[in-house]
């Protein structure tokens, strides 16, 4: 007999490999995302959630919209909470150009004129001496709108 590799031991060997082999792909990712993307550590596989406080909770948006003579902050009503609660966990480009664009479009279904949408993620800390929440704009976003009509306004 020959072993050409795909006996019972080998497969054995693949079945304990294999899921090590994908929790430190996703370790490895979630890691990569939140050095680099601002990815909350709980989320992503939430490999940090023990370390830090920084999750979902302590996560914010504020969103401003600019039009002709308009310039205001507007409340996250219950049609956008979703994009803002996931521009919050992961504030990158895309979704906040997301969020931006649902902003958009509500304010066009209310005719409410809007040339600009400023969107800031905000995040809540913690002093390590004194636990003093405090808190702090980890990014900002301009999205300049088409000043085209949208199809059947």
């Amino acid at each position: 007999m020959t072993d050409d590799g795909a006996g019972p031991e080998s497969r054995d060997r693949w079945r304990a490999v294999l899921p090590v082999s994908l929790l430190v792909v996703v370790a490895c990712a979630q890691v990569t995302l939140v050095r680099t993307a601002g990815l909350t550590p709980w989320k992503g596989g939430g490999f940090g959630m023990f370390s830090t406080t920084d999750g979902g909770g302590r996560r914010y948006v504020r969103v401003f919209v600019i039009g002709v003579e308009r310039s205001e902050e507007i409340a996250i009503s219950p049609s956008l909470q979703d994009a803002a609660w996931r521009a919050a966990l992961l504030p990158r480009d895309a979704e906040l150009s997301r969020l931006a664009r649902r902003v958009v479009e509500r304010e066009r279904r209310h005719r409410r004129p809007v040339d600009l949408v400023r969107i800031e993620t905000w995040r809540i800390e913690y002093a390590p001496d004194s636990l003093a929440a405090t808190t702090r704009l980890t990014r900002e976003f301009v999205y300049r709108v088409d000043p085209t009509p949208a199809p059947g306004s």
